[in-house]
């Protein structure tokens, strides 16, 4: 790891040393803009981690994460969430971690796709308003991978049972059914259901999603649902987005193993063109892998099969 710090720290410097002879040896250069040049994370180092964002919605954003061993990445992405900790500084200023500061990661475990994080006693520092959250953000984050589909936390050894403030019991073994960012919605208990859907949110020209789950009394099928919930005008709160058109309409779908086929009229196209926009895509991709199990959307128009196809990437 060190190693490679140090290469890329000289790769850097080299090349800044580059830019700064062409910015002074050919002024009609100077208008150069300097982000463009200097790329210092590619595509395969940026994993999933869930931060709080400055709306207070735990969300996804791609990060730079550095090791190859799973636990190792494990570590990485936890050191993101941890407040003050030293990777923060390359974190977006709008978004935080969620973990108490000093918390430290004692030892990790990985059998049958169960991943045993044990912490130390500094996590039950969380503060009420934070200590669901801050559940959610890590069984979210660390369920991204391929190999790794539960969670059990410990504290010094011990399982955590409950929340550390409230006392909410916990389920021993956590997944994504946890929920994240859970909105309550409901008349009765019986008959409850929860669905997870994907918005947009963005900073600056930067896109990134928040999901929420949506817990309430609502029967019909999870691909009705949040196709439905997409195209509403009434959205949780207004700093949540989607990008859907109110009068697309899902005409019918076809589920195939691990495939799923929506057949939507040309409504989904954005109006100034014939594309699907990737927010419209991705929201409602995600929302069907949470909530199906697919591993691949298929979004076929007005029956013609001119496939826009998203696949679900799990990371290694």
């Amino acid at each position: 790891m060190i190693k490679k710090m140090a290469y890329r720290k000289l790769a850097i410097t080299t090349l800044a040393l580059l830019i700064a002879a062409v910015y002074y040896l050919f002024p009609n250069n100077r208008n150069i803009k300097y982000k463009e040049i200097v790329n210092y994370y590619n595509e395969e180092n940026l994993k999933s981690v869930y931060l709080m964002d400055k709306y207070n919605y735990v969300s996804k954003i791609k990060l730079p994460i550095y090791e190859d061993n799973i636990l190792e990445i494990v570590k990485e992405k936890i050191s993101y969430l941890i407040i003050g900790n030293d990777s923060n500084e390359k974190i977006p200023k709008e978004f935080r971690g969620i973990i108490p500061s000093n918390t430290k990661i004692l030892d990790l475990e990985l059998n049958d796709n169960i991943l045993t994080i044990n912490f130390s006693k500094e996590l039950l520092n969380v503060n009420e308003m934070d200590e669901e959250h801050m559940i959610e953000a890590i069984v979210f984050t660390l369920t991204e991978f391929d190999k790794i589909d539960k969670i059990k936390i410990n504290v010094e050894g011990n399982a955590l049972k409950e929340l550390p403030i409230s006392k909410k019991k916990l389920p021993e073994i956590l997944d994504r059914s946890y929920g994240i960012n859970k909105i309550y919605d409901f008349s009765t208990l019986n008959n409850l259901t929860q669905t997870i859907v994907y918005y947009v949110n963005k900073i600056g020209d930067e896109t990134y999603y928040t999901p929420v789950t949506k817990i309430d009394n609502d029967s019909r099928d999870k691909v009705t649902l949040v196709i439905e919930e997409l195209k509403s005008n009434i959205i949780y709160q207004s700093n949540l987005s989607s990008y859907l058109n109110a009068t697309a309409v899902l005409d019918k779908y076809e589920i195939e193993g691990d495939k799923i086929i929506l057949l939507f009229n040309d409504k989904i196209f954005d109006a100034n063109s014939k594309n699907i926009l990737e927010e419209v895509k991705y929201t409602i991709s995600m929302s069907l892998m949470d909530n199906i199990g697919v591993k691949e959307v298929v979004f076929r128009v007005n029956n013609e099969k001119n496939d826009i196809s998203v696949v679900k990437t799990l990371e290694n």
